[in-house]
């Protein structure tokens, strides 16, 4: 049995763990860097005198998150059927090709003819994302399946390099662009070629069970009720992220609201910090999270985070408005923006251990359920750039905050809705069974 193995086949495994999820934050890295090299190459174009909508660039910037959000669950059951270790492998080869397509026909091509090359890029890179992320999510849960603790820990690492992976291409690509211009492209390169090393040395020690499973649909798994209860809070969510990974950088270098601090004039040097002050938080929030996710009820977390939400949008608009008044303002409001994002930090891998534990209703299928990370992530993400275009064209700055207001606002009712529904089938379970029944929402 599984719980029985002894200590040097753990080992190893935690060898693979390693490697999956060193991999994860090199793919992750690279993805993010091409994205924001991206974004700074059409403001280059912006600056120069060329107008570039900031809806068009939403739209080319969505075909990334379109490209994961179809791709995920048909990769992820293709990998219940065929194995994991190919589809952690292809990933990073659509990655490098996908850089090549979006850095280097820009050198001869003139906007907007350059647009092609570059929403084919981001759709490829988003085939590579599509392609790593239910593979690596059903390899993490099932090497952990034995044991809850492993599995918490395991869990909130992927999440940490993941985070950590998107916010440093954030930090380090605005220094590369300014030190490297077109050649930072070839840095990405080698990004992804060193995670495709990390996926092609990793050994699956479940390789070997892979076996035939149904092929219907992948998309099955959104009519389960536990999905579909919790979606709508997740993709809200993820549609803030989307927002503002998309539109944030533009907004910030080339916004054309004088009126509003954060509205362009930024160096991308500068952009680097802000989005390093951003991920250092966060990064420190999913710490604290991950040592206290099982104190309680899953729900009364995702509240408290979302309350996060609403602190991060206030610091924002305050420094939108009243940094003009001395760098004082500047840093009590960018200290109450980093307090905001540690605390809702934490919906992110509350929500990955909720849907870990629905894969262990149909464990068969592990493959195809954690595509749903993919799809929730990736249709929040083209959610987010499609809609923020509009909010950023009439409002920039101050229209992301709008927009995320809202969403938030929709992820807050969803979950008290979920947690309604929780409480109601906890009553029904102990009317029928008794006190013997565990709460498994704090697990």
């Amino acid at each position: 049995m599984e719980g029985a193995r002894t200590e040097p086949p753990l080992a190893g495994l935690s060898r693979a763990i390693r490697l999956c999820i060193g991999g994860n934050f090199l793919l992750r890295l690279g993805n993010s860097c091409t994205g924001v090299l991206m974004g700074l190459l059409l403001a280059s174009l912006s600056r120069s005198g060329i107008d570039v909508p900031p809806i068009v660039f939403g739209l080319a910037a969505a075909s990334f998150y379109l490209a994961e959000l179809l791709g995920a669950p048909w990769f992820g059951a293709l990998s219940d059927r065929k194995g994991r270790r190919l589809f952690l492998v292809i990933g990073p080869m659509f990655g490098l090709l996908a850089v090549q397509l979006i850095g280097w026909p820009s050198l001869a091509l003139g906007f907007p003819l350059l647009l092609v090359p570059i929403a084919v890029g981001r759709l490829t890179e988003g085939l590579s994302t599509a392609s790593t992320a239910p593979a690596t999510l059903s390899f993490l849960s099932a090497a952990t399946t034995s044991s809850t603790t492993m599995r918490g820990r395991v869990m909130a690492w992927y999440e940490m390099t993941t985070v950590v992976g998107i916010g440093g291409g954030y930090v380090l690509a605005g220094p590369l662009w300014d030190l490297l211009g077109h050649a930072a492209f070839l840095l990405v390169t080698a990004i992804y070629g060193l995670s495709l090393v990390a996926f092609a040395v990793m050994r699956d020690p479940h390789a070997g069970h892979a076996l035939d499973r149904p092929h219907g649909s992948p998309w099955r798994v959104l009519r389960r009720r536990a999905v579909l209860r919790f979606a709508p809070a997740w993709l809200a969510v993820n549609t803030i992220v989307g927002a503002w990974s998309t539109h944030s950088s533009f907004q910030l270098v080339a916004g054309r609201h004088l009126d509003q601090y954060l509205s362009g004039g930024f160096s991308a040097t500068m952009l680097g910090v802000g989005f390093g002050i951003f991920s250092a938080a966060f990064v420190i929030g999913i710490f604290f999270w991950g040592a206290t996710l099982g104190m309680r009820r899953k729900t009364s977390t995702m509240l408290i985070t979302m309350m996060g939400t609403y602190v991060v949008c206030g610091a924002l608009l305050a420094i939108n408005h009243l940094a003009q008044h001395g760098p004082g303002w500047r840093l009590v409001f960018t200290l109450c923006f980093a307090l905001g994002v540690m605390v809702m930090s934490g919906f992110t891998p509350v929500a990955l251990a909720h849907l870990a534990d629905i894969s262990e209703e149909i464990a068969e299928e592990r493959g195809t359920v954690m595509g749903l990370y993919s799809v929730l992530f990736g249709l929040g993400q083209f959610l987010g750039a499609a809609l923020g275009g509009p909010f950023a064209e009439f409002g920039s700055i101050d229209g992301l905050i709008a927009l995320t207001l809202i969403l938030a606002t929709i992820s807050v009712g969803t979950v008290l809705f979920l947690r309604r529904e929780e409480a109601r089938e906890r009553g029904e379970r102990g009317g029928l069974r008794g006190p013997a029944i565990a709460d498994t929402s704090a697990v």
